[in-house]
């Protein structure tokens, strides 16, 4: 049966490293597959391998994700590592109904392996093997165990086995170290197979088999077993500096005979073998939204757990050094070099005390590199564990969500990221409608351009730690409110266009406008347009728009198109007055309202027959407007004349008695006096004056003037400018 189960897997393999997601590479050194195995904490001495070419190999994850739970290392098989094309090996997908590889490796058994468990038989068997001197007084390694075996011979005779067989100081015979954990039991197909249950497997002791260690492999992606155990570490006491030997052997088992078929593995994690004797865990504070253990500046504080293997009667003191781009008692407390694990206690925890600073300064990190407590002789303390707490300037927050514009009213939705640890509150919490208590999604509404905020604070933080606030804009754009000129405007068929002007509110929004219909418009775009249209009635709707979000809002309104206002008379026309009389105006029409331009001398300016009473030339227009508010324009021209009043005594007699005592320019009315002057017959000048209001009394030098004839010169400026002259003489008599 076996036989034919092993036929089935050759004719249905394939060439699986074209499919692998682990790269696997066989025919390794001792010295390579040894040195990819240990870590820190371990001096490795004259390595051995017995083991053919064909079951020994380094392997890596190289593309996507695994389950074997270990990315890298070494493996041990009974059979084949390296998948090669029509030989199945540990990489690539497990084929139903295939078990996985089986082949045999041509190598015989392990007598160590023989010991393990009563009766058993191995047959192809691998090992390593090598001697190492430890910093501290505990090894381990980490590794996980796979088998053909488990889908079809779980609980069976056949029981593939294999073992880590420590040797040295304080052990009289090599300890296998490869137990389920707490027990004594070694680990096997049937002591933790999960696929079947049966004598043969809880023959193997209490409790078993141990299925909670088994992970069901059927159709796996990287790993052509059918199942295999979950992560191991095997663990064993040392004592420092002191050299041990270890042997890591794998082999096909039974207890029913020899058996070389449906092979097993021994996945070991590089790097994992250890002596630290201290093992460093961060324990991280979060609130900074980061996988790694972290704090916050001025919030809870990071602690980094230093714990040795067990409970010891005695304290220890464990060194290390601080490094990282974290300042040791800038960016945190200060902390020593050294810290001390209690009598009767396994650990003790450092505090990573983190400090506000002025300036935001990014991630720090502080990094702390325990040392073994033993110097192995060479005076150097080695590095045992290391550990990193990394110190975030703020609590996480952000709002991830882009910007938007939208209408009053509008459903947005804002969505924030914090870290999960955070408690976290809204504002404002009025405009949000989501049922309380919000989530880190909310839905608002908003009628105007609103800031939101999302605040995180961290639960049990001391009064140091700053709540962070992340703010978010929504930008609402106002629905217009349109403004026309009137819901029923008239206008007057004219040879020009008429102004038509809109406007929205509220100011300062680039609104867009479309005016529908367009007929008889200048364009249909324009909040000031104008209109040239025929006599009629035109409804026009006007919608404007917002830019961004579009927001709009139409309202109407109707243009009355009348025809034109004219005069029917205007009276006078053109006239002629005398100066100082009056003229009334009169005009037919349908005029409502009249306006005379300009005012002056005018009775009334906007009576529809004021009186005039100009006293100088003058051009009056007359401005109509009926009840559609249309206009006509008339001009009256009224001219005016001056007949002239003035005139002269030929003599005058300044003798006191009351009459014809003074000599002037007689009958002034609206002539202005621009020269008045009387000379004696010797051409001199006796009298000058502008003054139309005074004359000559006849004296000369403040003495009578001789009884004579005198010449006299008269100029006169009429209201219209023009200037009229005369002269002649008088005759002063005494």
């Amino acid at each position: 049966m076996r036989k034919a189960l092993l036929l089935l897997g050759i004719m249905i393999s394939i060439h699986f490293g074209l499919r692998a997601q682990i790269d696997v590479v066989d025919n390794q050194t001792a010295q390579a597959l040894a040195q990819t195995l240990v870590g820190q904490g371990v001096v490795l001495l004259n390595p051995v391998l017995n083991c053919p070419g064909i079951a020994n190999g380094k392997f890596r994850l190289t593309a996507g994700t695994t389950n074997l739970g270990i990315d890298s290392g070494i493996v041990l098989t009974s059979g084949r590592a390296m998948s090669i094309p029509g030989d199945i090996g540990v990489n690539g997908p497990n084929v139903a109904p295939s078990s996985g590889p089986s082949q045999s490796n041509g190598a015989p058994g392990d007598p160590d392996l023989n010991t393990v468990l009563a009766g058993l038989l191995s047959k192809d068997r691998c090992n390593l093997e090598f001697d190492f001197v430890p910093a501290g007084d505990t090894v381990k390694f980490d590794y996980v165990f796979g088998s053909s075996e488990y889908m079809n011979y779980s609980c069976s005779s056949f029981n593939d086995i294999f073992g880590f067989f420590i040797s040295g100081p304080g052990y009289t015979a090599p300890r296998n170290i490869a137990l389920i954990p707490g027990t004594n039991i070694p680990i096997c197909v049937n002591s933790t197979t999960g696929v079947t249950t049966g004598a043969q497997c809880s023959a193997m002791g209490p409790g078993s088999p141990f299925s909670i260690y088994y992970v069901d492999n059927v159709g796996g992606a990287t790993i052509t077993y059918s199942g295999f155990t979950k992560i191991y570490t095997a663990v064993a006491a040392v004592i420092p500096c002191d050299t041990f030997h270890l042997k890591l052997a794998i082999a096909d088992g039974s207890g029913s005979g020899i058996d070389e078929i449906l092979d097993s593995g021994v996945f070991l994690k590089a790097g994992s073998l250890n002596s630290t004797g201290i093992k460093l865990t961060p324990e991280s504070t979060n609130g900074g939204a980061d996988t790694k253990a972290h704090c916050i500046r001025g919030c809870k504080s990071g602690f980094i757990r230093f714990a040795r293997p067990a409970v010891r009667p005695t304290p220890l003191t464990i060194k290390y050094l601080i490094s990282g781009s974290a300042v040791n008692g800038v960016d945190y407390q200060t902390i020593t070099d050294s810290i001390i694990i209690p009598a009767n206690q396994i650990a003790a925890e450092l505090e990573i005390k983190p400090k506000l600073v002025q300036y935001p300064s990014g991630v720090k990190e502080v990094i702390i590199r325990a040392l073994s407590p033993y110097t192995c002789g060479n005076g150097q303390p080695n590095v045992v564990d290391t550990a990193v707490m990394y110190i975030h300037d703020s609590l996480f927050v952000e709002i991830p969500t882009a910007p938007v514009t939208v209408c009053p009213n509008t459903e947005i939705t804002i969505t924030a990221n914090i870290d999960t640890s955070l408690n976290f509150y809204w504002n404002p919490t009025a405009l949000i409608p989501d049922p309380l208590p919000l989530g880190l999604t909310i839905h608002p509404k908003p009628t105007v351009t609103t800031q939101f905020s999302i605040t995180v604070t961290q639960p049990g933080a001391p009064a140091t730690c700053p709540p962070v606030r992340r703010n978010y804009i929504a930008n609402v754009e106002p629905l217009p409110r349109i403004k026309l000129p009137a819901k029923d405007t008239t206008i007057c068929v004219g040879a020009d266009s008429v102004d038509l002007s809109v406007y929205a509110l509220p100011t300062g929004i680039a609104y867009q406008y479309n005016w529908s219909p367009a007929t008889y418009l200048r364009d249909n775009s324009s909040a000031n347009n104008k209109l040239k249209a025929p006599v009629g009635d035109y409804r026009y709707v006007i919608t404007a728009t917002t830019p961004v979000a579009g927001c709009s809002s139409k309202d109407s309104f109707t243009v009355h198109v009348v025809p034109p206002f004219e005069f029917v008379s205007v009276r006078p026309v053109d006239t002629t007055i005398r100066y100082g009389d009056q003229i009334q105006f009169d005009s037919e029409s349908e005029a409502i309202y009249w306006l005379w331009n300009p005012i002056t001398y005018l009775s009334d300016p906007t009576a529809k027959a004021p009186y005039a009473t100009p006293l100088e030339s003058t051009r009056y227009t007359l401005v109509g407007i009926n009840k559609y508010g249309c206009r006509d324009t008339a001009l009256v021209n009224v001219k005016v004349i001056y007949e002239p009043n003035s005139g002269m005594p030929n003599a005058f007699s300044p003798n006191g008695d009351g009459l014809n005592d003074i000599f002037r320019v007689e009958n002034l009315r609206y002539d202005k006096l621009t020269e008045f002057r009387i000379f004696n017959r010797y051409g001199q000048m006796v009298f000058e004056t502008l003054d139309g209001r005074k004359g000559w009394d006849g004296t000369y030098n403040g003495q009578p003037a001789p009884m004579d004839v005198y010449f006299y010169t008269v100029k006169l400026t009429l209201p219209n400018g023009t200037e009229r002259a005369f002269k002649g003489e008088v005759t002063l008599i005494r």
